[in-house]
């Protein structure tokens, strides 16, 4: 399987803290991630019920732009694979909490199929394994 490509995100699962599963903005995640042939990672994820803002994303009060910011992750940079132990690092080089800058995401991958792709938090931008466990779930678009 090949991880370049378009895909679009189909679920965005988390740990609900009692040993199960919940989706992480109810059913309402949307976004794509793209990976390039030369090792280039672009990925936005949305809460799709975020309230419309009304007026310019620059001129919002502070509470319309918390909820719109937390609503959303967002970030590009470079990444590399291992394949022996299906496990991709995203380098970031630019993103929506400047914290992340300069900061590795570390996934590991599955396949489920050509047109489905798995990604597993194994470390945050903070470069710490998550409590629970936050699962992607990805299907191709596009190559």
């Amino acid at each position: 399987m090949v991880i370049v490509g378009t895909w679009r995100l189909v679920s965005f699962l988390t740990s609900d803290g009692k040993g199960g599963e919940r989706q992480y903005w109810d059913d309402q995640a949307s976004g794509l991630i793209i990976y390039t042939p030369d090792g280039r990672v672009s990925a936005q994820l949305y809460d799709a019920r975020r309230a419309r803002l009304g007026i310019a994303w620059d001129q919002a009060d502070a509470p319309a732009a918390r909820q719109a910011f937390v609503g959303m992750a967002s970030y590009f940079g470079r990444y590399r694979l291992d394949p022996d132990r299906s496990i991709v690092t995203h380098t970031i080089e630019g993103a929506m909490s400047p914290d992340w800058i300069g900061t590795d995401l570390v996934r590991s991958y599955h396949f489920d199929g050509s047109d489905r792709l798995e990604l597993k938090v194994v470390t945050t931008a903070e470069g710490r394994q998550p409590a629970g466990s936050t699962v992607l779930l990805w299907e191709r678009v596009g190559v």
